[in-house]
């Protein structure tokens, strides 16, 4: 997660947008712009333009395209509405539009809960490098979310022992044109607490469910809350054998991740893990068929006369292939695919989830600094494992990183900061590998962000 979440002890750190009522005054002010309810970016321009952006985005804003130019403008009032709008044109995007109004929203306070309505990116989970449920990979979606203000803990003695804790669902709508299902609905929950100083404890939950040939009522939505409808339902299939050529269908598709993230005592260390799971229903809510990140974080204040930060991360996609349950054993091509929603956990082509997509391994050795110019570097050596059970497509669209099985080393550096009005974010990256049954080949890339107050 980024530095800027640290500057408040007692903030939940794991959920982006960041609950801004709990922040000072100081502080929201540096996060105008960023999707953050009651908060508006000042009217200007930005840009980026990138060679060969990278596949394997983080919690980094770095291009998904060659080219995005666009305008942008923001208002608030005080701590209880706000909104931007923002507009841009993408040069050869991967998905075809062009046109994009991704970050416009609009955000109502009503007491401590934010209704906002638009297209916000968000991040689930403690990981610097992916999030195994909801990152930035793919572009947002449009819908309707609420979210708690504030962290206020409970004031009944029944449930005070939480500590502060934060919620936030959204309803959002998917692509009108899905190679499965169109006008799919995309719901996710996610409540985080953190019931002991320097612990925080999360539970994140989404779903697939309504679209063109599937009921999309209140029942609907009552039986993917409960995950009844996360199961085989046909009963002619269950029953009968000779019907087995009848296709059973679940409606609903579903995934729960869990995480932790704990600041050990007074020392400058956190432990950090993810756990999300493929499979569960009503009848076993324990998650199965599971994928796993974990993290170790160093922090140091002072260093270089900046803020620094360090960390190592695992993070391992193919289904079972780390687990804590002795049923589950590696299966490969079944992370992020959907026995019913055969596009699988994606959107416009990117997966919701870990931007290595399914059957994947990454190792990160990575630092941030902040200097006195408040002046953001960010360093990273990362080694992937990807597409380890070389299946090109399991459904109706392909691995959307590598179709084969393939092995990479990465260095990515990037530069952020801010020369007058004028902010900027410059970056460059190099692979090293390919296929593994392949020669090795060197590539490079870098892209560069400018925006501009009028």
């Amino acid at each position: 997660m980024s530095l800027e979440a640290d500057t408040n002890e007692g903030l939940l750190q794991t959920t982006w947008p960041l609950p801004t009522a709990a922040l000072a005054d100081d502080e929201r002010d540096k996060l105008r712009g960023y999707d953050q309810p009651g908060s508006a970016s000042d009217a200007g321009w930005f840009l980026s333009a990138a060679e060969k952006p990278s596949l394997l985005r983080t919690f980094s804003d770095t291009p998904r395209e060659q080219g995005e130019a666009g305008v942008q403008a923001g208002w608030a009032a005080g701590d209880y509405a706000g909104g931007a709008f923002r507009i841009s044109y993408a040069v050869r995007p991967q998905d075809g539009m062009h046109f994009r109004f991704d970050g416009t929203y609009v955000a109502w306070r009503y007491s401590n809960w934010w209704v906002s309505v638009g297209l916000q990116d968000r991040w689930w989970g403690p990981g610097w490098d992916g999030s195994l449920i909801l990152s930035n990979n793919a572009r947002p979606m449009p819908g309707i979310g609420i979210e708690r203000a504030s962290m206020k803990p409970f004031e009944t003695r029944w449930l005070s022992w939480l500590g502060p804790w934060h919620f936030v669902t959204f309803l959002n709508h998917m692509e009108n044109h899905r190679p499965d299902f169109n006008n799919t609905l995309f719901w996710g929950a996610r409540f985080t607490a953190a019931p002991a100083r320097g612990l925080e404890i999360g539970l994140s939950r989404t779903a697939e469910f309504c679209g063109q040939g599937h009921s999309c009522g209140l029942g609907t939505f009552w039986d993917m809350l409960i995950a009844k409808s996360n199961r085989e339902i046909n009963p002619t299939v269950d029953n009968n054998p000779d019907q087995a050529h009848l296709l059973a269908r679940k409606q609903s598709a579903q995934v729960m991740a869990t995480d932790v993230r704990w600041h050990v005592g007074s020392t400058p260390f956190s432990v950090y893990w993810q756990q999300l799971g493929e499979v569960f229903d009503d009848h076993n809510l324990r998650p199965r068929q599971t994928l796993q990140l974990f993290g170790l974080e160093f922090a140091s204040w002072g260093t270089a006369e900046g803020r620094a930060r360090t960390f190592l991360e695992f993070a391992d996609t193919a289904c079972g292939s780390v687990s804590f349950s002795s049923t589950d054993t590696p299966n490969y091509g079944c992370a992020y695919e959907k026995d019913t929603w055969r596009a699988g956990y994606r959107y416009y082509g990117r997966v919701i989830g870990d931007s290595m997509d399914r059957d994947g391994r990454r190792i990160t050795l990575g630092g941030v600094l902040i200097d006195r110019q408040q002046r953001s570097w960010e360093l990273r050596f990362r080694h992937f494992d990807l597409n380890r059970g070389n299946i090109a497509e399991v459904g109706l669209l392909p691995q959307t990183v590598a179709t084969t099985h393939e092995r990479l080393w990465n260095t990515e550096l990037q530069v952020s900061g801010q020369v007058h009005s004028l902010r900027y974010s410059i970056g460059a990256g190099a692979d090293y590998g390919g296929p593994v049954d392949s020669t090795k080949r060197l590539t490079g890339r870098g892209f560069l962000n400018l925006s501009k107050n009028w």
